[in-house]
């Protein structure tokens, strides 16, 4: 049975789905406000990992979680965004039949990757969920998205800081101070991305705190 550190290296240097999300991306140019490229992968995984390990989960898990990051959006590849979260849990599916995955492992996969788009039930698909979410910054937003009121703010967000202090989650938006955050919180999906915090901080008994630029937020 191959490690799953061998696999996810195996899978974050495969060339079908970095050029899946590639055509994904250009795709997107004229059509989306927000791009799922392979640097938005990039930073999920990356979010995954930190969250995981603020909260104690174990390796293994770990790299578990960043293979469903890893392939969480593949299903962008047809009929854009829209009920593209079972479409990626399917193409994993059977991406991964052959990887000799433990059945509970490959479960939990392909479960947080069809639950990441709205509401997770599971521990993989609220990480996931709140990883993917957070993930809002000048870097993912697309002409299309600098025109549409509320979605234009997220192009001020320059990163985002992750911490647990004081059995407390807190997440940081830093911006280049020129945000205006009332229409920031009008705008639809910014309900999801403090909706994915507050979810995560529940599942673990944490409070929390949402911030801009180090003011509290938080609905």
């Amino acid at each position: 049975m191959m490690s799953l550190q061998f696999i996810f290296t195996q899978m974050s240097n495969d060339i079908e789905i970095i050029e899946t999300y590639s055509f994904i991306a250009n795709k997107e140019i004229d059509e989306g406000y927000a791009t799922h490229d392979m640097n938005h992968i990039k930073r999920v995984i990356d979010n995954c990992e930190i969250i995981s390990r603020l909260l104690g989960i174990n390796e293994e898990d770990i790299l578990a979680i960043k293979i469903a990051a890893l392939l969480h959006d593949i299903g962008c590849v047809t009929d854009g965004k829209k009920g593209h979260a079972n479409r990626s849990a399917e193409w994993a599916k059977r991406y991964l039949q052959d990887k000799t995955l433990p059945e509970s492992t490959l479960a939990k996969i392909i479960t947080a990757i069809s639950e990441h788009s709205n509401s997770a039930k599971s521990v993989y698909g609220k990480i996931l969920l709140f990883s993917d979410k957070i993930d809002i910054c000048e870097k993912r937003i697309l002409p299309s998205g600098l025109n549409t009121v509320g979605n234009r703010q997220y192009a001020h967000i320059k990163s985002v800081e992750i911490a647990v202090k004081d059995e407390t989650l807190i997440v940081d938006f830093l911006t280049d101070g020129n945000i205006d955050i009332s229409e920031m919180n009008e705008y639809y999906f910014t309900d999801k991305v403090y909706q994915g915090i507050a979810d995560l901080a529940h599942c673990f008994g944490l409070k929390y705190e949402t911030m801009i630029d180090g003011v509290n937020y938080t609905k």
